[in-house]
């Protein structure tokens, strides 16, 4: 029997001190999709699937004579997957080396090793890769751009593919993926996820999906993330997955399903989140940039505005959170745009944003050299870019392109856009300043862009939060002039860079409350209750909860009213507190609440 080796190794996820490695599905999905065929069982067997980063050495120790190793190839894993390939082609230089993935492109033959690649959707071309060698030929140096026709395919959950794994390794927790359907109609070019798919969304049976959950009910999945790129899309019928998902996900209880919603989202998609309940994330609410010259640049059109808003106005009527992510150093923004940008998100009543630094991803759009000179993109190869655990193995670095720079923003403008993004997620979305910036705007026509300005001044003067601002900015600049992590005070991965301030601005977060007040008060008085309010509104240890506060102030519509509110904590009295995984759940806000 001629042995197949099939790799998709990943960097774990920490979860709750432990390790979660990821279900290896794109992988699993070759196999399952060729063990329909009696000629291919007959001749082939799948030895082992790779699916976490190992010392090279122990991985090779593994492998037997093998006919065939195939890679699955993304960011996170290229150089390791490449180095890999290398040693076992020397090894066993018969071996077919097959690569295939969202990284992979032509350019991949400059290494001799690699024998094949594959350029699409890679079930049926896998297959005929093995008929070929089975007949004794010699596989095309490249599988160009196809699609399936149907996706009425077995599933590697369902089929067995990954029962062994999981039998082998019981002390392993998991994080997965599931896909409802492929296909994604829209073409952003700084997105690769449609570089494969570009086209009409093609879905997989209702009655696959309700297998692969069945699969899972049992298995110690910690993490479920949607591999849809617009779940949300088809109304009925999301609505009925959702609900297959909540259902599994009681039996199942993992930490959180990670949706990627629709793009241009409606009222589905709070449905959705709604069954979903304690395991949903939160809605995106995607925008990307707010500059209408960068939409147009990266083929991006938006909500309209009025549609953001009546998004937030679901938001309050679901009672549900929602997010929007931004991404700096996309052609056309700059350092006044991105600040407006910011602002204008919170104007529109959104209270979570994320901030991330434009990639250069390889088969997208904004990494070609046309793109590359119009906008006069300026980048670095940044390493450590990807959170990964003690655990695995770090012989081998991955890098990742991110933009340092463009005709519209200096590097400096770089610096200092991600420096005021950092202060409105520290600030105002963990919410050590959110309702004192509420108040101004509400109550005295002072817009957030003004406020956190002056915030943002501060934070450059000689104060006690400025020492570790000013320490922070200068490790930002280190990492975008070498693309090196400093090792120190917490810095990890470069994706989230902002996660290196999270602990110690929950430490000191009474000097963000006394930094925000001395700001607004250079505009004007503030209502002493809504400074107690604010105050109380961030969950802390040595409180006791429920705590009562008679405000001045309605916060609900900002009106001067009496009202009375209770502020109730939502993590669990006497219950460990764990900080990192509180504020990702949102549990660091209390709730406040009428009495």
């Amino acid at each position: 029997m001629n042995k197949i080796y099939l790799f998709q190794p990943q960097y774990s996820l920490e979860y709750k001190n432990t390790d979660a490695y990821w279900i290896p599905y794109s992988a699993g999905c070759l196999w399952s999709y060729a063990t329909q065929f009696d000629d291919i069982t007959s001749t082939f067997e799948l030895s082992d699937i790779i699916y976490k980063r190992e010392d090279p050495a122990i991985v090779l120790s593994k492998i037997t004579e093998p006919v065939l190793c195939g890679f699955s190839c993304y960011a996170w894993n290229e150089k390791y997957c490449l180095h890999l390939a290398k040693i076992i082609k020397q090894k066993w230089p018969k071996c077919v080396i097959l690569f295939g993935g969202p990284n992979t492109n032509g350019s991949y033959l400059k290494h001799n090793f690699i024998d094949s690649l594959v350029l699409s959707e890679g079930e049926e071309t896998f297959v005929e890769i093995l008929r070929c060698i089975a007949a004794g030929g010699i596989p095309e140096t490249v599988y160009k751009k196809t699609r399936l026709d149907s996706l009425n395919i077995p599933s590697p959950y369902a089929s067995g593919v990954f029962d062994k794994l999981i039998n082998d390794n019981p002390d392993n927790v998991w994080s997965t993926v599931l896909e409802t359907n492929r296909g994604c109609p829209y073409a952003c070019t700084f997105c690769d996820w449609g570089s494969m798919t570009y086209s009409k969304i093609k879905k997989f049976e209702l009655s696959k999906v309700q297998a692969d959950l069945n699969w899972m009910v049992d298995k110690p999945i910690k993490y479920l993330f949607c591999g849809d790129a617009n779940f949300g899309i088809f109304k009925k019928r999301d609505l009925e997955i959702a609900k297959l998902l909540k259902e599994t996900a009681d039996q199942l209880n993992p930490d959180v399903i990670n949706i990627q919603y629709a793009k241009n989202s409606t009222e589905a998609v709070f449905e959705i989140s709604k069954i979903l309940g304690k395991f949903s994330k939160g809605i995106t609410v995607s925008v990307q940039s707010m500059n209408k010259d960068t939409l147009v640049a990266i083929k991006r059109s938006n909500m309209d505005i009025n549609d953001i808003q009546h998004m937030m106005a679901l938001s309050k009527q679901y009672d549900l959170p929602t997010y929007s992510e931004l991404i700096l150093g996309l052609p056309e923004e700059t350092l006044e745009s991105w600040k407006d940008g910011l602002s204008e998100l919170l104007e529109l009543g959104q209270q979570t944003i994320d901030i991330w630094f434009a990639n250069l991803l390889v088969n997208s759009e904004l990494a070609t050299e046309e793109t590359r000179r119009k906008y006069q993109l300026k980048t670095i190869q940044a390493e450590d870019y990807f959170n990964h655990s003690k655990n695995d193995w770090s012989g081998i670095i991955e890098e990742v392109e991110i933009i340092t720079g463009t005709n519209t923003m200096s590097f400096d403008d770089i610096i200092n856009g991600y420096m005021y993004g950092w202060m409105i997620v520290q600030f105002h979305c963990t919410g050590y300043s959110h309702l004192i910036a509420n108040y101004l705007r509400h109550n005295k026509s002072i817009p957030y862009r003004v406020f956190y300005d002056k915030v943002f001044e501060m934070l450059h003067e000689n104060n006690e939060l400025s020492e570790h601002f000013v320490s922070f900015k200068e490790s930002l600049r280190d990492f975008l002039t070498t693309g090196k992590i400093a090792k120190h005070n917490n810095f990890k991965e470069g994706h989230a860079f902002h996660k290196a301030s999270y602990e110690y601005l929950y430490k000191n977060k009474n000097k963000i409350y006394d930094l925000a007040i001395v700001a607004a008060k250079s505009f004007t008085e503030i209502d002493v209750s809504v400074i107690e309010l604010q105050k109380h509104s961030v969950y802390d240890q040595n409180e006791s909860y429920p705590i009562n506060i008679n405000s001045n102030i309605d916060i609900d519509n900002w009106t001067s009213d009496k009202v009375n509110y209770t502020i109730e904590a939502k993590i669990e009295k006497d219950k460990e507190f764990n900080f990192y995984y509180s504020r990702r759940q949102g549990y660091i806000r209390n709730r406040v609440l009428k009495s």
